[in-house]
């Protein structure tokens, strides 16, 4: 399906033992975070020191990498943007226990690396480890709409209205906090189309019509952010993210920076199957502002930028240095 919210998984309350019992292998990987500059699959972050940062990834269990991710993306959901995304998160996964045996161009020497795959339980550590909301020494300041929640947000709302800038980073997933929009705007703005289909035929046949009451209305919150406002966002922001993505998009609240987002919103309908798996798939048929297709388009930024090797070797945040370029000193 190309539908983003379109998988296929185990349900949670099916235990490790009763996965194993019925015949599937469970799934390890390295606590290795990648992204792709300049056409390189790139480590972004490790917690083992036999790969570092700025590792170029060249080869995985004997596949060239760009052939790996084509092979992986062929049972992904969603745009290109997306599929390219969830493919570089399992790149390096396969059976608890195997090896991974990577090739991996560090400068201008090749280097060979076996290391074991294990059940991660926790998260990989993040690439830029910096407060969700912080005072930058320019006087900008950042928040981290993936992290920050609304009421953390609020206690520093005050000086984030009064300062120069404000850069929003959503590279990800909101945190409830959507409402913060409400200090960009000083009239009420609406969501984009959120509409139900409406079955009451048998298969979904002839549908009579869509519920469109659903979309949200927000109202002016003082104090107003009165300074240049840029967002952060990329092909890994999906559905709720676009919904927040979508509103800046077409009231023009701020520079959108960095690349396309997923083109999937919409509440996922989610269905039990037999043999304890899920499945899940978009339900909602959600059009932009303006009643043009969402769906596989996503939002698109003002300011396109991309990463390269050399940034993320030295560690640098270069989509947020191309943000913080448009704030006026």
């Amino acid at each position: 399906l190309k539908d983003g919210h379109g998988n296929f998984y185990p349900l949670p309350q099916f235990s490790e033992k009763r996965l194993l019992a019925g015949g599937m292998a469970l799934q390890g990987s390295l606590m290795t975070g990648l992204d792709e500059a300049e056409g390189n699959v790139v480590v972004t972050v490790s917690k083992d020191t036999t790969v570092r940062r700025g590792d170029i990834v060249e080869r995985v269990d004997g596949v060239a990498v760009g052939q790996k991710l084509t092979d992986d993306e062929q049972y992904i959901s969603g745009t290109p943007q997306w599929k390219r995304y969830r493919a570089l998160s399992v790149l390096l996964q396969g059976e608890v226990g195997s090896m991974a045996n990577l090739v991996i161009k560090r400068g201008a020497e090749t280097v060979t690396v076996a290391l074991k795959r294990e059940f991660l339980q926790q998260q990989l550590p993040s690439e830029f480890e910096r407060p969700a909301i912080q005072k930058l020494p320019s006087g900008v300041w950042y928040v981290n709409l993936d992290k920050a929640p609304m009421a953390e947000i609020s206690k520093n709302i005050n000086e984030i209205a009064q300062a120069k800038g404000v850069v929003f980073d959503l590279r990800g997933y909101p945190n409830s906090n959507h409402n913060v929009i409400c200090h960009l705007i000083d009239q009420p703005i609406q969501s984009a189309r959120w509409n139900k289909p409406q079955a009451i035929y048998p298969d979904r046949e002839r549908l009579v019509g869509y519920d469109t009451s659903g979309r949200w209305t927000l109202f002016p919150m003082k104090p107003r952010i009165a300074g240049k406002v840029v967002f952060l966002t990329n092909g890994r922001a999906i559905s709720y993210a676009e919904s927040v993505m979508g509103i800046i998009e077409h009231y023009k609240l701020g520079e959108i920076v960095g690349s396309t987002t997923a083109g999937a919103n919409g509440n996922v309908n989610p269905t039990a199957l037999p043999g304890g798996f899920s499945m899940s798939w978009t339900g909602m048929k959600v059009l932009k502002n303006d009643s043009s297709q969402h769906h596989l388009v996503g939002i698109k930024p003002t300011v396109p930028a991309t990463r390269t090797v050399k940034g993320i070797t030295e560690g640098k945040d270069e989509l947020l240095e191309k943000a913080l370029s448009l704030i006026p000193k």
